[in-house]
């Protein structure tokens, strides 16, 4: 009798032991997570709402650069000063990825790797390209972002031979621009003020490992809302009120004028040796209406960005400007500037004019009517009253409300669809993609002389000195 009992409980011992390597088996780990096929999947995913503002390293999955960080990495020899590098380079990535996703719709963000996943893989190159030196000079070379010129363009379409024109149509511009005066304050001109005055001293910059100025949040704040511009425009149409652009109920972008709105970001800037904060300021207005039936310049949005380069103490040692399509660049020196401006031979000329405000004030910008040129630059404040403007990061326009979702207002290109105009049929042989078409952030070519690129960190050195300071 025991005997058998034996039998069956054997056979129902061997059941429970397979049942148990069975549950063991599903509960075992899955496979190492594979980071460049999840990368590679993410970026096949999103391909349609790639966000152009930053260069991916293709051979470094999870890492993502600009024109900054390309200058940055040659000098980055401290251990402490390539790390913070390397994870410069993990944050553009980590940006831009949260952009690109959050623009899909909501049911093609289903089976993409989750952004923790993609967010370990970043950290495991970072630490890789840390150990390994000859890893870490490939990453330098491939952090170069391309140029924003194409080759093939100046090619075919006879550059050299194209080049003395554009000379002589800037240099005609600027003798426009040089000869202007200051225009007289009326209640006709249309006047904005910045949101918040803020005249608290502010203190020295503090400088990170790899020599850059580094505000914190709050002195950061204090300094967009010190050297905020006001502006004055001459209005012709509806088309001169700042706004802001959006996307209806039905996904078309709208321009909405009753929400004045200055967009700002930072940056940095290399003159010699140093770095030196940026503060960018961006207005947008509808259009720029057409002044005749063959207009070249006219087309949907227009719009001004305006710099101000800082010493460590907060104060303005330079403004420039130019406007989204990355035309009329110009450079501006307070009466106190230490700077020197130099016209650099093979570049393409600049105007410089000397101001007669000082670097601890904020600016106030003459526009003309229409075309939205910048007339005159000075401290004067406007004698009407003026209407308030909101400021707002530029990243916003990255990711719009949309129907769907989020939209950016700019395509894989960098461009803003709809907003070519005639003129790139003109200044194709310049290299420049559609001439004359707003541009994200870091898609500025500045130049149709020679090569420009309005985020380059080196630009202004190409232009401008400063006399070392006596001991």
């Amino acid at each position: 009798m025991r005997a058998r009992r034996r039998g069956k409980v054997r056979p129902l011992l061997a059941m429970l032991g397979l049942g148990a390597l069975t549950a063991c088996a599903l509960r075992a780990p899955p496979p190492a997570f594979d980071c460049t096929t999840s990368f590679a999947a993410f970026h096949a995913a999103t391909a349609t709402t790639r966000d152009a503002q930053y260069h991916r390293l293709d051979a470094f999955p999870g890492l993502r650069s600009d024109r900054l960080l390309a200058a940055l990495g040659p000098q980055a020899t401290s251990a402490t000063a390539r790390r913070l590098w390397l994870q410069e380079l993990a944050a553009r990535d980590r940006e831009a990825s949260a952009i690109e996703r959050g623009n899909l719709p909501a049911a093609r963000r289903r089976g993409l790797p989750s952004a923790e996943q993609l967010e370990s893989c970043r950290q495991q190159q970072v630490e890789r390209l840390a150990r390994d030196p000859q890893a870490r000079r490939q990453a330098i070379a491939a952090a170069r972002v391309p140029s924003d010129y194409r080759r093939w363009a100046r090619l075919f379409g006879l550059y050299p031979l194209a080049r003395p024109a554009y000379r002589r149509a800037i240099a005609a511009w600027q003798r426009e621009a040089a000869a202007q005066q200051a225009p007289a304050d009326s209640a006709r001109w249309l006047s904005y003020r910045p949101p918040v005055s803020h005249h608290a001293p502010i203190a020295p910059l503090p400088h990170d490992p790899l020599g850059l100025p580094q505000p914190g949040p709050a002195q950061l704040v204090a300094l967009f809302e010190h050297h905020a511009p006001w502006l004055q425009i001459a209005p012709d149409s509806a088309a001169d009120r700042l706004g802001t652009p959006f996307f209806d109920p039905a996904g078309q972008r709208r321009f909405d004028d009753r929400n004045a709105t200055l967009y700002r970001q930072h940056g940095w800037s290399r003159l010699g040796q140093r770095w030196y904060l940026q503060l960018i300021y961006q207005f947008w207005f509808r259009e720029r209406p057409s002044s005749h039936a063959l207009d070249l310049y006219s087309g949907d949005l227009d719009g001004l960005l305006w710099r101000v380069t800082l010493d460590d103490g907060g104060n303005a040692l330079l403004f420039d400007a130019i406007h989204p399509c990355g035309c009329w660049h110009a450079f501006f020196l307070p009466a106190d500037s230490p700077l020197r401006f130099r016209q650099p031979d093979g570049e393409e000329q600049r105007l410089a004019r000397r101001l007669a405000l000082r670097g601890d004030q904020a600016a106030t910008l003459w526009l003309r009517g229409g075309d939205h040129a910048l007339l005159w630059v000075d401290a004067r404040r406007p004698s009407s009253p003026a209407g308030g403007y909101r400021m707002a990061a530029l990243d916003e326009l990255r990711q719009l409300p949309h129907p769907q979702g989020r939209h950016s207002l700019y395509d894989r290109r960098g461009l803003v669809p709809g907003t070519q105009r005639l003129e790139r049929w003109l200044l194709w042989p310049s290299g420049v993609i559609s001439p004359g078409a707003m541009r994200q952030w870091g898609r500025h070519a500045s130049a149709f002389v020679g090569q420009a690129h309005f985020d380059d960190p080196d630009l202004l050195g190409r232009y401008f000195s400063r006399p070392p300071v006596p001991e």
